[in-house]
């Protein structure tokens, strides 16, 4: 190279930096907005209890030789809006719809009323998941990043049970929002490549319902251009909830779930 080129030759590289740089991945925690779409693969453990306002009911597993598939597939969606550098809004979402049609092996006590062993019950349950929380980074540099959490796991749960001989239709639903609180771990392995952690949890009252939760789960992704990326992921919840009906009835169930997930990732 001439000499007289050496100095167009660094304003040019000096020129093309900004641009080269441009086309890397959005490191993790730089971010503004984040979404995932995916598959969740979750597997369910359910005990129901419907007692009537005379208080018989027989508690039992939604998922047993009388119930619906222990394992589910169904869409998972979830993201991050980042409006200030230390201040989030996540939100997370899926759905669950199950249903079967057996012979029952033993008697069944719903609501006050008894499906005797040997009666064909068509048994369904249908759960709506929506969870919001805000993060505010305790800890934030280009290496990790440690969250204080604080939002609401909205969970509606509703269980239908139809039989012909005897004619039987019962059907019951609960909304259980429960607040939560909890922590979160982003390490940010190198600029493509994140794992992250987190734990969220409380009981208390709210109305008529009396419930319990903890969720705890962890993620790792990586960006395989600027703007998109894969990332795998599992977790386990454990909600716990009795409710008071206005008629009298209570309602209990204790429903434990792990999953394990797949979703592209796109940051903007």
């Amino acid at each position: 190279m001439k000499p007289r080129s050496l100095p167009v030759a660094l304003i040019a590289a000096a020129l093309a930096a900004p641009a080269l740089a441009q086309e890397g991945p959005i490191p993790g925690g730089t971010e503004k907005f984040k979404l995932n779409l995916g598959t969740i693969f979750s597997q369910n453990d359910t005990s129901l209890r419907l007692e009537g306002p005379s208080g018989r009911g027989l508690e039992f597993g939604l998922e047993g030789s009388n119930g619906v598939d222990r394992d589910v597939w169904s869409v998972l969606a979830s993201g991050t809006w980042r409006f200030a550098p230390k201040h989030r809004v996540g939100f997370q979402s899926f759905s669950t719809n199950r249903s079967s049609s057996r012979t029952t092996d033993r008697d069944l006590v719903l609501e006050d009323q008894t499906i005797p062993a040997g009666t064909q019950l068509d048994t369904s349950s249908k759960t709506q998941f929506f969870v919001v929380n805000y993060q505010y980074s305790l800890l934030r540099d280009d290496r990790v990043e440690l969250s204080a959490m604080a939002g609401i796991y909205g969970a509606r749960f509703k269980f239908a049970f139809d039989s012909t001989t005897p004619p039987r239709n019962i059907e019951s639903n609960t909304t259980a929002p429960l607040p939560m609180i909890g922590i979160s771990l982003d390490t940010f392995i190198t600029p493509r490549w994140t794992v992250s952690t987190f734990f969220e949890g409380l009981a208390l009252k709210v109305g008529d319902t009396r419930g319990s939760i903890t969720y705890i789960g962890m993620t790792t992704d990586y960006m395989l251009t600027r703007h998109f990326g894969l990332g795998l992921g599992v977790n386990a919840v454990h909600v716990g909830a009795d409710v008071d009906k206005d008629n009298g009835a209570q309602h209990s169930f204790d429903w434990r779930s792990s999953s394990f997930f797949a979703y592209g990732q796109l940051r903007f």
